[in-house]
């Protein structure tokens, strides 16, 4: 019988994860058309999981590789929202990991810390690129109206996330990843 490291299984989760975040927005968008992505965040779920679940390094990993490879694959999201899905997604991860799995943090506080680090680093870049290539871009203001289109998003990710985690935890899966 062939065993596999505790840092093999990780990498496993991790390309799972990526996996999930790959196929999940197009399922939503077949369900709810095009506005469903800003609306319900698919893309989110796996990259916060991967974040409390496994910590910060495999949270940004999947943070930065989820929407990379989206775009690469299917051109979603689009290149001119790229940038700023990479680092918000990021952030999402580290955060979420460096609550929950370095501080020890329960799961309703890395997730809310994970969620203001994102849309602020979002916002922080959208006001970085406008200044920098003087554009008309007013980053609190998109924030804010992508935090209001999400929150059926943010919703979903209050219910789901902590009840995929105790269920994870309770059937003694995470004991070998």
């Amino acid at each position: 019988m062939m065993t596999f490291s505790l840092k093999n299984r990780r990498l496993a989760c991790a390309a799972l994860l990526v996996a999930v975040g790959l196929l999940l927005p197009p399922v939503f968008h077949l369900v709810g058309g095009q506005a469903a992505g800003g609306m319900l965040l698919p893309m989110h779920l796996p990259v916060l999981l991967a974040g409390l679940l496994f910590g910060p390094s495999v949270g940004v990993a999947v943070g930065v590789l989820t929407p990379l490879l989206s775009f690469l694959l299917s051109g979603m999201p689009t290149l001119a929202k790229l940038p700023f899905m990479l680092i918000e997604l990021a952030a999402y991860g580290a955060v979420s990991g460096l609550c929950c799995v370095k501080a020890k943090l329960p799961v309703p506080v890395g997730l809310l810390a994970a969620q203001a680090a994102g849309r602020l680093v979002n916002a922080l870049g959208l006001w970085i690129a406008g200044a920098l290539f003087e554009l008309p871009v007013s980053g609190p203001l998109s924030v804010w109206t992508a935090l209001v289109t999400g929150l059926p998003g943010v919703a979903i990710q209050w219910i789901v996330l902590p009840l995929l985690i105790r269920a994870l935890k309770k059937s003694g899966v995470l004991r070998y990843v």
